[in-house]
């Protein structure tokens, strides 16, 4: 609890700070400044996570991921920490964002500047249009390229309909992707403020090549996600390995219950 409470207060003072630093970067032109502070404050995140509030993330599949871009990335969402580990990994990485964030006072204009993708996760011919376009725009500057294609976080054993908006990218960018599991909501799960000690995975899985049709592309991005996914929440949890449920949060359900809880580390 002491250690939440520690790496809470060091989290949450060091991204106001660093949002404070970024308002006068909104003056320069080119988002060069604003993601170089993009880059920075996501290590810092990661290093207070390690040794303020014991949360050790082992990255696996490195081969599996490009140094240069672009290419796309679908990643499994159990935390908000999530994109935070993947930007400091990966500097100048372009985040498929909700719409709605674009509209947050301070925050859209910074993710503007960023020039990260907006999205309207309702979907439709129009939105896939817009997301062709801003996403053409990271392609054209050689950036990798994170998208969610559950559109939701989701706790450790849970899984939404995974929305068909990354493969009309896969398809119009003619780009392989790199499917992202993690059980990295066994330490900071979504939206809880309490972070526990332990150790978690992050792993980048061998590239779909392009090529697929949509349901074949679809089913195989949706098996490779969950399936690496509950392997890491079983290996990290300790428990057995259990296929995760369909949870519809875009429909109004709540979950399956209380999250998987991973062995607590030492304090």
């Amino acid at each position: 609890m002491i250690r939440s409470l520690a790496f809470n207060l060091y989290f949450y003072t060091l991204t106001v700070l660093t949002i404070l630093a970024g308002l006068p970067l909104l003056a320069i032109p080119g988002p060069a400044p604003l993601r170089g502070l993009l880059h920075r404050w996501a290590r810092a995140v990661v290093c207070g996570m390690r040794v303020i509030g014991g949360m050790s993330i082992e990255i696996r599949g490195r081969a599996n991921l490009p140094a240069r871009g672009p290419v796309l990335l679908a990643n499994k969402h159990h935390s908000e920490a999530d994109g935070m580990v993947l930007a400091a990994l990966i500097p100048g990485i372009a985040f498929v964002a909700m719409q709605e964030l674009f509209r947050v006072p301070v925050l859209g204009s910074l993710l503007h500047r960023l020039q990260m993708i907006r999205v309207d996760t309702c979907g439709g011919g129009r939105e896939r249009e817009k997301l062709a376009q801003f996403a053409r725009r990271a392609y054209d500057s050689g950036r990798h390229i994170a998208i969610y294609p559950e559109g939701h976080l989701m706790a450790p054993g849970e899984r939404e309909r995974y929305r068909s908006g990354i493969f009309y990218l896969y398809r119009d960018l003619d780009l392989a992707v790199v499917p992202v599991a993690t059980s990295l909501g066994l330490l900071w799960n979504r939206r809880d403020w309490r972070k526990r000690a332990g150790r978690c995975a992050i792993e980048f899985l061998p590239p779909i090549a392009t090529g697929l049709d949509k349901d074949t592309f679809m089913r195989r991005l949706e098996d490779t996600i969950e399936a690496a996914s509950d392997r890491l929440i079983a290996e990290f949890s300790g428990r057995p390995c259990v296929p995760s449920q369909l949870v519809l949060r875009s429909q109004g359900q709540t979950g399956i219950g209380q999250p998987v809880s991973a062995p607590r580390a030492a304090l």
